[in-house]
Protein backbone atom coordinates (compact mmCIF):
# COMPACT_ATOMS: atom_id res chain seq x y z
CA UNK A 1 0.00 0.00 0.00
CA UNK A 2 1.11 3.56 -0.55
CA UNK A 3 -0.08 7.00 0.35
CA UNK A 4 -1.97 7.14 -2.91
CA UNK A 5 -3.92 3.92 -2.43
CA UNK A 6 -7.59 4.34 -1.55
CA UNK A 7 -7.05 7.96 -0.52
CA UNK A 8 -9.79 9.94 -2.29
CA UNK A 9 -8.77 13.13 -0.51
CA UNK A 10 -5.51 13.08 -2.47
CA UNK A 11 -6.89 12.29 -5.90
CA UNK A 12 -7.49 15.34 -8.07
CA UNK A 13 -9.10 15.79 -11.45
CA UNK A 14 -6.43 18.21 -12.62
CA UNK A 15 -4.45 17.14 -15.67
CA UNK A 16 -0.89 16.11 -15.02
CA UNK A 17 1.43 18.58 -16.73
CA UNK A 18 3.81 17.03 -19.21
CA UNK A 19 7.41 16.88 -18.05
CA UNK A 20 10.00 17.28 -20.76
CA UNK A 21 11.99 14.07 -20.74
CA UNK A 22 15.16 16.08 -21.24
CA UNK A 23 14.80 17.07 -17.59
CA UNK A 24 14.46 13.54 -16.28
CA UNK A 25 17.68 12.28 -14.82
CA UNK A 26 19.33 9.45 -16.76
CA UNK A 27 20.46 8.03 -13.43
CA UNK A 28 18.30 5.31 -11.82
CA UNK A 29 16.27 6.48 -8.85
CA UNK A 30 17.35 4.83 -5.62
CA UNK A 31 14.41 4.78 -3.19
CA UNK A 32 14.99 6.49 0.11
CA UNK A 33 13.45 3.51 1.88
CA UNK A 34 13.83 -0.09 0.78
CA UNK A 35 10.92 -1.37 -1.27
CA UNK A 36 9.26 -4.79 -0.95
CA UNK A 37 10.74 -7.62 -3.05
CA UNK A 38 9.77 -7.48 -6.70
CA UNK A 39 7.84 -10.75 -6.57
CA UNK A 40 5.69 -9.67 -3.61
CA UNK A 41 2.21 -8.41 -4.41
CA UNK A 42 1.75 -4.71 -3.83
CA UNK A 43 -1.21 -2.45 -4.33
CA UNK A 44 -1.15 -0.70 -7.68
CA UNK A 45 -0.41 2.98 -6.99
CA UNK A 46 -2.86 5.60 -8.19
CA UNK A 47 -1.06 7.78 -10.70
CA UNK A 48 -1.68 11.10 -8.98
CA UNK A 49 1.57 11.95 -7.21
CA UNK A 50 2.65 14.09 -10.14
CA UNK A 51 -0.73 15.81 -10.19
CA UNK A 52 -0.68 16.56 -6.47
CA UNK A 53 2.83 18.02 -6.68
CA UNK A 54 2.42 19.71 -10.06
CA UNK A 55 1.94 23.24 -8.61
CA UNK A 56 5.57 23.14 -7.55
CA UNK A 57 6.41 23.22 -11.25
CA UNK A 58 5.40 26.90 -11.31
CA UNK A 59 8.06 27.91 -8.83
CA UNK A 60 10.61 29.26 -11.24
CA UNK A 61 11.99 29.56 -14.72
CA UNK A 62 13.26 26.32 -16.23
CA UNK A 63 17.01 26.37 -15.54
CA UNK A 64 19.51 25.86 -18.36
CA UNK A 65 21.46 22.94 -16.97
CA UNK A 66 22.00 19.22 -17.61
CA UNK A 67 19.27 16.94 -16.36
CA UNK A 68 21.65 14.97 -14.15
CA UNK A 69 22.50 18.10 -12.17
CA UNK A 70 19.35 17.72 -10.08
CA UNK A 71 21.35 15.11 -8.20
CA UNK A 72 24.43 17.29 -7.78
CA UNK A 73 25.28 18.44 -4.25
CA UNK A 74 25.11 22.19 -3.58
CA UNK A 75 28.21 24.18 -4.42
CA UNK A 76 30.39 25.48 -1.66
CA UNK A 77 31.04 29.22 -1.19
CA UNK A 78 34.26 29.05 -3.27
CA UNK A 79 32.73 27.35 -6.28
CA UNK A 80 31.90 28.97 -9.59
CA UNK A 81 28.55 30.78 -9.94
CA UNK A 82 25.71 28.32 -9.60
CA UNK A 83 23.11 27.40 -12.16
CA UNK A 84 19.69 28.93 -11.65
CA UNK A 85 16.97 27.00 -9.93
CA UNK A 86 16.01 26.13 -6.35
CA UNK A 87 17.55 23.94 -3.70
CA UNK A 88 15.17 21.60 -1.87
CA UNK A 89 15.75 19.80 1.42
CA UNK A 90 13.14 17.12 2.13
CA UNK A 91 13.02 16.11 5.80
CA UNK A 92 11.22 12.79 6.27
CA UNK A 93 9.88 11.86 9.69
CA UNK A 94 10.82 8.28 10.64
CA UNK A 95 8.64 7.78 13.71
CA UNK A 96 7.20 4.24 14.05
CA UNK A 97 3.84 5.28 12.60
CA UNK A 98 5.54 6.83 9.56
CA UNK A 99 6.87 3.45 8.43
CA UNK A 100 3.43 2.89 6.93
CA UNK A 101 4.06 5.91 4.69
CA UNK A 102 7.55 4.97 3.45
CA UNK A 103 6.28 3.89 0.00
CA UNK A 104 4.57 7.29 -0.22
CA UNK A 105 7.81 9.02 0.78
CA UNK A 106 9.61 7.18 -2.02
CA UNK A 107 6.98 8.24 -4.56
CA UNK A 108 7.04 11.87 -3.43
CA UNK A 109 10.84 11.99 -3.51
CA UNK A 110 10.89 10.55 -7.03
CA UNK A 111 8.42 13.20 -8.23
CA UNK A 112 10.35 16.04 -6.61
CA UNK A 113 13.60 14.91 -8.20
CA UNK A 114 11.95 14.95 -11.63
CA UNK A 115 10.85 18.59 -11.35
CA UNK A 116 13.30 20.48 -13.57
CA UNK A 117 13.71 23.69 -11.58
CA UNK A 118 15.24 22.02 -8.50
CA UNK A 119 18.98 22.33 -8.80
CA UNK A 120 19.40 19.84 -5.95
CA UNK A 121 17.08 17.63 -3.91
CA UNK A 122 18.54 16.37 -0.64
CA UNK A 123 16.70 13.95 1.64
CA UNK A 124 17.33 13.90 5.38
CA UNK A 125 15.71 11.50 7.83
CA UNK A 126 14.39 12.84 11.12
CA UNK A 127 15.12 10.26 13.83
CA UNK A 128 11.79 10.53 15.59
CA UNK A 129 11.58 7.25 17.47
CA UNK A 130 12.81 7.78 21.01
CA UNK A 131 14.48 11.21 20.98
CA UNK A 132 15.55 12.47 24.39
CA UNK A 133 16.01 16.03 23.12
CA UNK A 134 16.01 18.08 19.92
CA UNK A 135 19.72 17.26 19.49
CA UNK A 136 18.80 13.62 18.87
CA UNK A 137 16.51 14.31 15.92
CA UNK A 138 19.19 14.58 13.25
CA UNK A 139 22.57 13.06 12.61
CA UNK A 140 25.35 15.60 13.25
CA UNK A 141 26.49 15.35 9.62
CA UNK A 142 23.04 16.52 8.48
CA UNK A 143 22.99 19.61 10.68
CA UNK A 144 25.03 21.87 8.33
CA UNK A 145 22.67 21.14 5.44
CA UNK A 146 19.61 21.89 7.58
CA UNK A 147 21.02 25.05 9.16
CA UNK A 148 22.42 26.62 6.00
CA UNK A 149 20.49 29.72 5.01
CA UNK A 150 21.07 28.87 1.37
CA UNK A 151 23.61 26.87 -0.62
CA UNK A 152 24.28 29.56 -3.21
CA UNK A 153 23.58 33.31 -3.40
CA UNK A 154 21.96 32.64 -6.78
CA UNK A 155 19.36 30.17 -5.54
CA UNK A 156 16.61 30.15 -2.94
CA UNK A 157 16.27 27.26 -0.52
CA UNK A 158 13.13 25.38 0.49
CA UNK A 159 12.76 22.90 3.34
CA UNK A 160 9.76 20.55 3.29
CA UNK A 161 8.96 18.31 6.25
CA UNK A 162 7.00 15.14 5.43
CA UNK A 163 5.21 13.80 8.50
CA UNK A 164 2.03 12.49 10.11
CA UNK A 165 2.67 14.65 13.18
CA UNK A 166 2.34 11.72 15.56
CA UNK A 167 5.85 11.06 16.88
CA UNK A 168 7.54 12.39 20.00
CA UNK A 169 9.15 15.33 18.19
CA UNK A 170 5.67 16.79 17.60
CA UNK A 171 3.96 15.79 20.83
CA UNK A 172 6.85 17.23 22.86
CA UNK A 173 7.60 20.13 20.48
CA UNK A 174 11.21 19.00 20.14
CA UNK A 175 11.40 20.20 16.54
CA UNK A 176 10.30 23.74 17.35
CA UNK A 177 13.82 25.25 17.76
CA UNK A 178 14.87 23.82 14.40
CA UNK A 179 11.68 24.94 12.69
CA UNK A 180 12.17 28.46 14.03
CA UNK A 181 15.77 28.63 12.85
CA UNK A 182 14.94 27.32 9.38
CA UNK A 183 11.90 29.53 8.94
CA UNK A 184 13.77 32.71 9.84
CA UNK A 185 16.33 32.09 7.08
CA UNK A 186 14.43 30.47 4.20
CA UNK A 187 11.13 28.99 2.99
CA UNK A 188 9.67 26.14 5.06
CA UNK A 189 6.44 24.12 4.88
CA UNK A 190 5.08 20.92 6.42
CA UNK A 191 3.57 18.25 4.16
CA UNK A 192 1.03 16.39 6.29
CA UNK A 193 0.28 12.86 5.07
CA UNK A 194 -3.10 12.83 6.87
CA UNK A 195 -6.12 14.71 5.52
CA UNK A 196 -7.01 17.93 7.31
CA UNK A 197 -9.99 16.50 9.17
CA UNK A 198 -7.62 14.10 10.97
CA UNK A 199 -4.99 16.65 11.97
CA UNK A 200 -6.46 16.85 15.47
CA UNK A 201 -4.94 13.40 16.04
CA UNK A 202 -1.45 14.77 15.49
CA UNK A 203 0.78 17.11 17.48
CA UNK A 204 0.75 19.93 14.91
CA UNK A 205 -1.66 22.64 16.14
CA UNK A 206 -2.27 24.36 12.80
CA UNK A 207 -4.70 27.28 12.60
CA UNK A 208 -6.27 29.08 9.59
CA UNK A 209 -4.43 32.28 8.66
CA UNK A 210 -4.23 34.89 5.92
CA UNK A 211 -0.63 35.27 4.81
CA UNK A 212 1.23 37.52 2.37
CA UNK A 213 4.81 37.25 1.10
CA UNK A 214 6.75 40.53 0.97
CA UNK A 215 8.74 39.21 -2.00
CA UNK A 216 9.18 35.98 -3.91
CA UNK A 217 10.73 33.18 -1.89
CA UNK A 218 10.83 35.28 1.23
CA UNK A 219 11.69 33.40 4.43
CA UNK A 220 8.71 32.43 6.57
CA UNK A 221 9.87 34.97 9.15
CA UNK A 222 9.03 37.76 6.68
CA UNK A 223 5.50 36.58 5.94
CA UNK A 224 2.82 39.11 6.88
CA UNK A 225 -0.32 37.94 8.64
CA UNK A 226 -3.82 39.39 8.55
CA UNK A 227 -7.01 38.66 10.51
CA UNK A 228 -9.13 35.76 9.31
CA UNK A 229 -12.87 35.25 9.52
CA UNK A 230 -12.19 32.78 12.32
CA UNK A 231 -10.41 35.43 14.38
CA UNK A 232 -12.16 38.77 14.06
CA UNK A 233 -10.07 40.33 16.85
CA UNK A 234 -6.73 39.42 15.32
CA UNK A 235 -4.50 42.22 14.13
CA UNK A 236 -2.15 42.25 11.18
CA UNK A 237 1.32 41.10 12.12
CA UNK A 238 3.82 43.79 13.03
CA UNK A 239 7.58 43.79 12.71
CA UNK A 240 7.89 43.27 16.48
CA UNK A 241 5.61 40.22 16.65
CA UNK A 242 7.13 38.75 13.52
CA UNK A 243 10.55 39.02 15.15
CA UNK A 244 9.29 36.83 17.99
CA UNK A 245 7.47 34.15 16.00
CA UNK A 246 7.24 32.57 12.58
CA UNK A 247 4.40 30.84 10.80
CA UNK A 248 4.90 27.61 8.89
CA UNK A 249 2.26 26.56 6.35
CA UNK A 250 0.91 23.04 6.88
CA UNK A 251 -0.33 21.39 3.69
CA UNK A 252 -2.28 18.36 2.66
CA UNK A 253 -0.52 16.55 -0.16
CA UNK A 254 -3.19 17.66 -2.57
CA UNK A 255 -3.05 19.86 -5.64
CA UNK A 256 -5.40 22.54 -4.32
CA UNK A 257 -3.36 22.97 -1.15
CA UNK A 258 -0.05 23.21 -3.01
CA UNK A 259 -1.63 25.63 -5.49
CA UNK A 260 -2.41 27.96 -2.60
CA UNK A 261 1.07 27.70 -1.15
CA UNK A 262 2.69 28.37 -4.55
CA UNK A 263 0.48 31.43 -4.94
CA UNK A 264 1.66 32.65 -1.56
CA UNK A 265 5.33 32.32 -2.52
CA UNK A 266 5.09 33.88 -5.99
CA UNK A 267 2.60 36.75 -5.54
CA UNK A 268 1.82 39.56 -3.13
CA UNK A 269 -1.77 38.37 -2.59
CA UNK A 270 -3.25 37.50 0.77
CA UNK A 271 -3.56 33.72 0.73
CA UNK A 272 -5.52 31.47 3.07
CA UNK A 273 -3.31 28.84 4.70
CA UNK A 274 -3.36 26.43 7.59
CA UNK A 275 -0.22 27.30 9.53
CA UNK A 276 1.72 26.45 12.66
CA UNK A 277 3.01 29.32 14.77
CA UNK A 278 6.41 28.81 16.37
CA UNK A 279 7.74 31.39 18.81
CA UNK A 280 11.34 32.34 19.49
CA UNK A 281 11.09 32.26 23.26
CA UNK A 282 9.17 29.06 23.90
CA UNK A 283 7.26 26.48 21.88
CA UNK A 284 3.48 26.23 22.08
CA UNK A 285 2.17 24.31 25.04
CA UNK A 286 3.24 20.75 24.50
CA UNK A 287 0.86 17.84 24.76
CA UNK A 288 1.29 16.70 28.35
CA UNK A 289 1.07 12.93 28.65
CA UNK A 290 -1.39 11.55 31.13
CA UNK A 291 0.16 10.37 34.40
CA UNK A 292 1.34 6.80 34.17
CA UNK A 293 -1.15 4.42 35.68
CA UNK A 294 -0.14 2.39 38.68
CA UNK A 295 0.78 -1.16 37.82
CA UNK A 296 -2.42 -2.47 39.35
CA UNK A 297 -4.45 -0.05 37.23
CA UNK A 298 -2.65 -0.75 33.94
CA UNK A 299 -5.13 -1.96 31.31
CA UNK A 300 -4.93 -5.60 30.40
CA UNK A 301 -4.87 -6.89 26.85
CA UNK A 302 -8.66 -7.14 26.59
CA UNK A 303 -9.08 -3.53 27.72
CA UNK A 304 -6.46 -2.26 25.28
CA UNK A 305 -8.17 -4.07 22.42
CA UNK A 306 -11.59 -2.79 23.46
CA UNK A 307 -10.31 0.80 23.59
CA UNK A 308 -8.77 0.50 20.15
CA UNK A 309 -11.91 -1.09 18.72
CA UNK A 310 -13.91 1.89 19.97
CA UNK A 311 -11.62 4.59 18.56
CA UNK A 312 -10.07 2.91 15.51
CA UNK A 313 -10.78 4.27 12.03
CA UNK A 314 -12.70 2.15 9.56
CA UNK A 315 -11.01 -1.16 8.70
CA UNK A 316 -8.13 -0.60 11.16
CA UNK A 317 -9.44 -3.05 13.75
CA UNK A 318 -9.99 -5.79 11.16
CA UNK A 319 -6.47 -5.17 9.89
CA UNK A 320 -5.06 -5.50 13.42
CA UNK A 321 -6.68 -8.95 13.73
CA UNK A 322 -5.05 -10.07 10.48
CA UNK A 323 -1.66 -8.71 11.55
CA UNK A 324 -1.80 -10.78 14.74
CA UNK A 325 -0.99 -13.81 12.60
CA UNK A 326 2.40 -12.56 11.47
CA UNK A 327 5.86 -11.52 12.59
CA UNK A 328 5.64 -7.80 12.00
CA UNK A 329 7.66 -5.42 9.94
CA UNK A 330 6.46 -2.83 7.43
CA UNK A 331 6.85 -5.17 4.45
CA UNK A 332 4.78 -7.95 6.03
CA UNK A 333 2.15 -5.46 7.19
CA UNK A 334 1.75 -4.06 3.70
CA UNK A 335 1.69 -7.57 2.20
CA UNK A 336 -1.17 -8.65 4.47
CA UNK A 337 -3.05 -5.40 4.02
CA UNK A 338 -2.76 -5.62 0.23
CA UNK A 339 -3.81 -9.26 -0.07
CA UNK A 340 -6.34 -9.65 2.74
CA UNK A 341 -7.62 -6.15 3.57
CA UNK A 342 -7.77 -4.24 0.27
CA UNK A 343 -10.32 -1.80 1.73
CA UNK A 344 -7.84 -0.70 4.41
CA UNK A 345 -5.91 2.51 3.72
CA UNK A 346 -2.44 3.54 4.75
CA UNK A 347 -4.03 5.55 7.54
CA UNK A 348 -5.59 2.34 8.91
CA UNK A 349 -2.15 0.74 9.04
CA UNK A 350 -0.74 3.88 10.65
CA UNK A 351 -3.55 3.72 13.23
CA UNK A 352 -2.56 0.16 14.14
CA UNK A 353 1.03 1.29 14.63
CA UNK A 354 -0.11 4.01 17.05
CA UNK A 355 -2.84 1.96 18.73
CA UNK A 356 -0.94 1.16 21.91
CA UNK A 357 -1.20 -2.54 21.06
CA UNK A 358 2.30 -2.68 19.58
CA UNK A 359 5.83 -1.91 20.65
CA UNK A 360 8.71 -0.99 18.36
CA UNK A 361 11.69 -3.28 18.78
CA UNK A 362 15.15 -1.74 18.68
CA UNK A 363 17.43 -3.40 17.92
CA UNK A 364 15.40 -5.69 15.74
CA UNK A 365 15.27 -9.39 16.43
CA UNK A 366 15.22 -12.15 13.85
CA UNK A 367 17.47 -13.11 10.97
CA UNK A 368 19.81 -10.54 9.51
CA UNK A 369 17.81 -9.31 6.52
CA UNK A 370 15.32 -6.51 6.12
CA UNK A 371 12.36 -8.60 4.97
CA UNK A 372 12.66 -11.24 7.69
CA UNK A 373 13.26 -8.94 10.65
CA UNK A 374 10.72 -8.50 13.41
CA UNK A 375 10.56 -4.77 14.07
CA UNK A 376 7.19 -4.59 15.86
CA UNK A 377 5.53 -6.92 18.34
CA UNK A 378 2.24 -7.00 20.19
CA UNK A 379 2.13 -6.41 23.92
CA UNK A 380 1.74 -9.55 26.08
CA UNK A 381 -1.53 -11.41 25.49
CA UNK A 382 -2.68 -8.95 22.80
CA UNK A 383 -1.77 -11.24 19.91
CA UNK A 384 -3.59 -14.20 21.49
CA UNK A 385 -6.70 -12.14 22.18
CA UNK A 386 -6.81 -10.77 18.64
CA UNK A 387 -6.38 -14.24 17.17
CA UNK A 388 -9.26 -15.46 19.32
CA UNK A 389 -11.48 -12.78 17.74
CA UNK A 390 -10.47 -13.59 14.18
CA UNK A 391 -11.94 -16.18 11.85
CA UNK A 392 -9.91 -19.35 11.35
CA UNK A 393 -10.34 -19.12 7.56
CA UNK A 394 -8.72 -15.67 7.49
CA UNK A 395 -6.02 -16.86 9.88
CA UNK A 396 -5.16 -19.70 7.50
CA UNK A 397 -5.08 -17.35 4.51
CA UNK A 398 -2.61 -15.11 6.33
CA UNK A 399 -0.49 -18.14 7.30
CA UNK A 400 -0.36 -19.17 3.64
CA UNK A 401 0.99 -15.72 2.74
CA UNK A 402 3.77 -16.08 5.30
CA UNK A 403 4.73 -19.50 3.95
CA UNK A 404 4.69 -18.33 0.34
CA UNK A 405 6.42 -14.98 0.59
CA UNK A 406 8.32 -14.82 3.88
CA UNK A 407 9.71 -18.35 4.12
CA UNK A 408 12.76 -17.43 2.03
CA UNK A 409 13.65 -14.61 4.44
CA UNK A 410 12.65 -16.24 7.73
CA UNK A 411 13.50 -19.97 7.52
CA UNK A 412 11.54 -20.72 10.70
CA UNK A 413 8.36 -19.99 8.73
CA UNK A 414 9.04 -22.45 5.93
CA UNK A 415 6.33 -25.09 5.88
CA UNK A 416 4.19 -23.33 8.49
CA UNK A 417 1.01 -23.84 6.43
CA UNK A 418 1.43 -27.62 6.56
CA UNK A 419 2.33 -27.51 10.28
CA UNK A 420 -0.90 -25.65 10.95
CA UNK A 421 -2.93 -28.17 8.93
CA UNK A 422 -1.36 -31.30 10.41
CA UNK A 423 0.71 -30.34 13.45
CA UNK A 424 3.31 -32.79 14.72
CA UNK A 425 6.08 -32.38 17.25
CA UNK A 426 8.58 -33.82 14.79
CA UNK A 427 7.89 -31.05 12.25
CA UNK A 428 8.69 -28.20 14.68
CA UNK A 429 11.84 -26.23 13.78
CA UNK A 430 14.77 -26.33 16.17
CA UNK A 431 14.77 -23.54 18.73
CA UNK A 432 17.67 -21.06 18.71
CA UNK A 433 18.12 -17.33 19.09
CA UNK A 434 16.96 -16.72 15.51
CA UNK A 435 13.96 -19.04 15.41
CA UNK A 436 12.57 -18.44 18.92
CA UNK A 437 10.68 -15.19 18.07
CA UNK A 438 8.93 -16.87 15.15
CA UNK A 439 8.13 -19.98 17.18
CA UNK A 440 6.48 -17.79 19.81
CA UNK A 441 4.11 -16.65 17.08
CA UNK A 442 3.65 -20.24 15.90
CA UNK A 443 2.66 -21.20 19.44
CA UNK A 444 0.03 -18.44 19.42
CA UNK A 445 -1.31 -19.73 16.10
CA UNK A 446 -1.48 -23.33 17.33
CA UNK A 447 -3.31 -22.13 20.43
CA UNK A 448 -5.77 -20.10 18.36
CA UNK A 449 -6.50 -23.17 16.21
CA UNK A 450 -6.48 -25.61 19.15
CA UNK A 451 -10.23 -26.09 18.96
CA UNK A 452 -9.86 -27.92 15.67
CA UNK A 453 -7.96 -31.05 16.80
CA UNK A 454 -6.27 -32.52 19.84
CA UNK A 455 -3.01 -32.49 17.84
CA UNK A 456 -3.05 -28.68 17.80
CA UNK A 457 -3.40 -28.61 21.57
CA UNK A 458 -0.75 -31.25 22.12
CA UNK A 459 1.86 -29.65 19.85
CA UNK A 460 1.12 -26.19 21.31
CA UNK A 461 1.78 -27.54 24.82
CA UNK A 462 5.04 -29.20 23.72
CA UNK A 463 6.24 -26.07 21.95
CA UNK A 464 5.42 -23.94 24.98
CA UNK A 465 7.46 -26.23 27.23
CA UNK A 466 10.41 -26.10 24.85
CA UNK A 467 10.31 -22.31 24.59
CA UNK A 468 10.12 -21.92 28.37
CA UNK A 469 13.10 -24.20 28.87
CA UNK A 470 15.43 -22.28 26.54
Amino acid sequence: MTLFDAQPWLITAAPVPAVDHRWRSPLPFDPVFLEAPDHWPTAAPVENAASALSPLGLMGETPTRPAASIYDPPEGPDDAPASPGLDLVLVIDTSPSMTAWYPAANAITACLRDLPHFHSVQVIEMRNRRPASSDDLFHPTDRPTLQAERFSPDRSKITLVLTDGVGAAWKRCLLWPDLYQWATSHTVAILHVLPHHHWSLSGIPAQPMQLRAVHEWCPNGQLETAPTEHDSTAQAGTADTQAQSVVIPVLEIRKRWLDQWTRLLLTDFLVHQQALTVTALAPPTAVVPAPARAQDDAPNASQLIAEFHTTAPEHAFSLAILLAVAPLNRFVMQLIATELAPAATTRDLSAVLTSGLLVSLEPSIGVANDYGKITFDFLPEVRQNLLAIGESSQTRRAIALLDTYLGAYAPALQGISERMRQPTVQALPAINEHTAPYLEIEHSLLTALSGETTAHRSVAATLRARLDST
